[in-house]
């Protein structure tokens, strides 16, 4: 029951203006609820200065190992920001690590993303710019992730 939580976690899309809407609206009802609030996706990602994000805990699509980090520290009353960027020569890469733990709805079924980032530009679709260009993750981290999933 989201108002007996301490804090919502709110995960954003950014590929079209109505998820975006929708996010800021959640934002708003958590705070008239007083509720603290730690901001994911690529709504804050790409666009970590909008007005209605000022003060909140931000964390980023490449940092998103480091939620229960940021989380405990909202939860202080710290305002956390963590929205950096990684490299691969020189090239900005997006997305987090395939080895993060997962709740499967059904034990017999993993989903395994081999790719991540977006290779269009499109006018109305901020996923390039929060995620960065279209990059593959390495068959060793593809294949070990099929090791893990199948224990």
């Amino acid at each position: 029951d989201p108002s007996e939580a301490d804090l919502w976690l709110l995960n954003s899309c950014t590929v079209k203006n109505p998820a975006e809407d929708h996010f800021r609206n959640s934002i708003k009802k958590a705070q008239d609820q007083q509720k603290k609030v730690v901001l994911a996706g690529c709504v804050p990602q790409a666009q970590p200065r909008m007005d209605y994000l000022k003060g909140l805990s931000i964390i980023g699509v490449q940092q998103i190992d480091r939620v229960v980090e940021v989380v405990d520290e909202a939860i202080k009353g710290h305002s956390v920001r963590l929205l950096g960027q990684k490299k691969d020569g020189g090239k900005r890469l997006g997305g987090a690590r395939l080895d993060l733990p997962k709740i499967r709805k059904n034990p017999l079924i993993e989903i395994i993303s081999i790719n991540t980032g977006c290779l269009n530009a499109c006018t109305y679709c901020k996923t390039k710019h929060a995620r960065g260009d279209l990059a593959s993750y390495p068959v060793e981290e593809l294949v070990e992730r099929a090791r893990q999933s199948f224990q």
